[in-house]
């Protein structure tokens, strides 16, 4: 059985080498000159032999180690009329030496072993150590060696004498080692048999490591952690242990038989840095509950994640346990220093087969202030939940307060099915800062008929986050014709979020049967939204719903100002904002431009039951109707310093209007204010607006002006779009 498994891993590691132009580092071997012992499977001898003499080399590795003292090179080669070669042992290392397998030997005289080495490019086929599923393949405790240019195979470290069940292919304690563009396949930390406690590290495993320790340029494919039940670290597992793990290629490794974390790369309470590595359709585990499909992170410390791809990583395969949630595709991690930077995360999954996933790009857990996420591409169809009950297609943030900065985030995937929330982002509780980031063809449920979707780019729970300057566009709630949708762009319950200068353009809530805000829907909460751009958002369906903006509902504050509302559209009520139940302890609309929203009812905005809001100092202008009041038994709606113009009516029963400005809005096309503008000067000064839409001072002139817009002279805008996000 071993020898099937090893050459079908073998083949498939040779394979990937060769078309991950080998993901090593190619540097030649050292001149014969460096060479301290030489070993020659083939030909040599142990008897008597200190290996030192190329002329008579030594037959196995272990005996060449065992003659070695600290600081000597140990030299392996193939034979080079045999051609590769298997060393079938497992190695012991307590010593600081190099080993190196970059070798070919020819022996001229076979009698006399009249041998000669040479070193050659590395190919680590050349040289194989094989444990034959007898053991660890090498182990090393209390030395510092450098490993180098060999395919590692065979361990199974279930039962092994010392870190029983860790480390399969190399497991190091208190140690140092330099691991350097070798092949690491078809190693277990332990198999189903074999197992005395749970696996961890498949293929390395490193315990109270220095950060000296080197993990470069290897190829580390099919191992596996765990056989059996929970295992950890498929490819590599660290515990205690800072390396520096760089441009290796981590490729279809398992971290547990059922339940499993990391099937690429584990980290317990270390702090190394993974760092321009190729992870690759690992997977963590096929039941009961599964985290990281590509990298787990479990650390107070701190850890660097950064300019890694990160790619079709699975976190649960299987079906897992009914009532918990898998998380991490590509990247679970908890603890409060993290750095994740410039990584691109592609095509991750939480949960393949069955329901409950988070996270099928990041999974982010207790992330602290000091804690950065930034510069990232999380995108092509990252995905929470292949089944149902997916939240975070692209990134799940669980009780974090860190910076999530100028990331990507586009055509990922919260569920398959109904209900899916947050088809870009999803936030949980804490708070933080998103700023900057680009949000953009996300969808919280892909064509789940007849169901419900949440937040398109991103949905919010419970959260204090500012969300700032951010692009949040073309995103979808649910894309099936006849779906409910809730946020196209952005859904938020309960909590008190800011979204302050945001672009949000062109969401929708659903594919056809309805549903609530279109740019937002904010319910149960006391959100502020200030200065945002927020155009061309839809509200689909004529089954009912409303809000092409923005909807708010049982929202008992809320505060919207300086925002631009314009060309929304909804099949039923409040093309650019319907608001029920809300307000009961302030809520307040003031210093907007509310304009063109005239698909659907064509209202401005729609006050239904059980409402008090306050309007001040709004432009309203192109509207059907520019403010309603459908219940005003029980909902209070008053207006002062509002600028109507071109509206079939500018309000209905129930609203009170006062002190109106007379027009000419004659809004530029971007609904700026032009030089002609009665809107400049002609609002009453609000203690809480100090700035406008662009972060101009207010008032600049005797007086505010009335609107988003505070006209300044001889200025030049940029683009909506531009304006908004950069």
């Amino acid at each position: 059985m071993w020898t099937k498994r090893f050459c079908g891993t073998l083949m498939l590691a040779l394979g990937l080498l060769l078309a991950f132009h080998l993901g090593l580092h190619t540097t030649q071997a050292a001149t014969v000159a460096t060479c301290d012992r030489f070993v020659l499977g083939t030909d040599g001898v142990d008897t008597g032999n200190d290996c030192s003499d190329q002329e008579h080399p030594c037959f196995t590795v272990q005996h060449a180690i065992d003659q070695a003292e600290d600081g000597n090179t140990v030299c392996v080669a193939k034979h080079t009329l045999a051609g590769p070669w298997v060393y079938p042992e497992r190695l012991v290392i307590t010593k600081s030496i190099t080993l190196d397998g970059a070798w070919e030997a020819m022996c001229v005289d076979p009698s006399d072993l009249t041998c000669s080495f040479w070193s050659i490019p590395c190919y680590p086929a050349n040289v194989t150590l094989d444990a034959e599923g007898h053991g660890r393949v090498i182990s090393i405790t209390n030395a510092n060696p450098t490993i180098r240019c060999f395919t590692i195979t065979g361990g199974d470290a279930g039962g092994a004498a010392g870190d029983p069940n860790h480390g399969g292919g190399i497991a190091a304690r208190n140690a140092a080692p330099i691991i350097v563009s070798n092949v690491i396949t078809g190693n277990y930390g332990c198999t189903t048999m074999s197992c005395t406690g749970y696996g961890r590290g498949g293929g390395i495993y490193l315990a109270d490591s220095l950060s000296t320790a080197i993990i470069s340029g290897n190829l580390i494919a099919n191992n596996v952690a765990d056989d059996g039940t929970w295992g950890q670290g498929g490819g590599i597992h660290l515990e205690n242990a800072s390396p520096e793990v760089r441009f290796n290629t981590i490729h279809s490794n398992r971290a547990g038989h059922s339940a499993g974390d990391g099937g690429g790369i584990a980290v317990r309470d270390s702090s190394p840095t993974i760092a321009d590595n190729h992870v690759l359709s690992n997977t963590s585990g096929t039941g009961v509950l599964c985290l990281g499909g590509g990298i787990f992170v479990w650390s107070s410390t701190p850890v660097t994640i950064e300019r890694n791809l990160i790619q079709r990583n699975v976190a649960l395969r299987g079906t897992g346990d009914p009532v918990l949630y898998s998380g991490g595709g590509g990247i679970y991690f908890s603890g409060p220093f993290a750095i994740i930077r410039d990584n691109e995360v592609h095509g991750n999954v939480a949960a393949l087969l069955d329901q409950r996933g988070r996270g099928g790009g990041m999974f982010l857990h207790d992330l602290s202030e000091a804690a950065v996420v930034s510069g990232n591409i999380i995108a092509n169809d990252n995905r929470a939940s292949y089944a149902s009950k997916g939240y975070g297609g692209g990134m799940y943030l669980d009780a974090c307060y860190a910076t999530v900065a100028n990331n990507q985030l586009f055509n990922n995937i919260a569920s398959s099915e109904t209900p899916g929330y947050g088809g870009g982002i999803y936030v949980n509780g804490g708070g933080g800062l998103f700023q900057s980031n680009a949000i953009t063809g996300n969808m919280a449920v892909l064509g789940a008929v007849g169901g419900w979707g949440w937040g398109g780019g991103m949905a919010i729970s419970g959260s204090v986050a500012l969300v700032q300057n951010n692009l949040i566009a073309q995103n979808i709630a649910d894309s099936a014709p006849e779906a409910w949708g809730a946020g196209g762009g952005v859904y938020v319950w309960d909590g008190a979020p800011q979204f302050v200068g945001n672009a949000v353009l062109r969401n929708t809530t659903s594919g056809g049967a309805g549903g609530y805000g279109g740019g937002f829907s904010l319910s149960g909460s006391s959100p502020w939204l200030e200065g945002n751009t927020i155009l061309d958002n839809r509200v689909v369906g004529a089954s009912g719903g409303g809000g092409g903006g923005v909807d708010l509902a049982s929202c008992h504050t809320f505060t919207l100002t300086n925002n631009v509302i314009a060309r929304n559209s909804v099949s039923t009520t409040g093309s650019g904002i319907a608001i029920s139940a809300s307000g009961a302890l302030q809520g307040r609309i003031a210093h907007n431009t509310i304009a063109e929203n005239l698909a659907g009812d064509g209202v401005g905005v729609y006050v239904g039951t059980a409402s008090t809001v306050l309007l001040n100092n709004n432009v309203i202008v192109g509207q059907k109707v520019g403010i309603t009041n459908t219940a005003p038994s029980g909902s209070v709606v008053s207006a002062t310093h509002t600028l109507f113009e071109v509206n079939g009516q500018n309000y209905g029963p129930g609203v009170t209007s006062v002190d109106e400005v007379p027009g000419p809005a004659a809004l530029l096309p971007d609904y700026h204010l032009s030089p002609g503008s009665n809107a400049i000067n002609h609002a009453i000064p609000l203690a809480w607006v100090t700035r406008d839409i662009d972060g101009d001072l207010r008032p600049i002139g005797p007086a505010p002006d009335v609107g988003a817009d505070e006209y300044v002279r001889a200025r030049v805008y940029l683009p909506l779009v531009l304006r908004n996000f950069f």
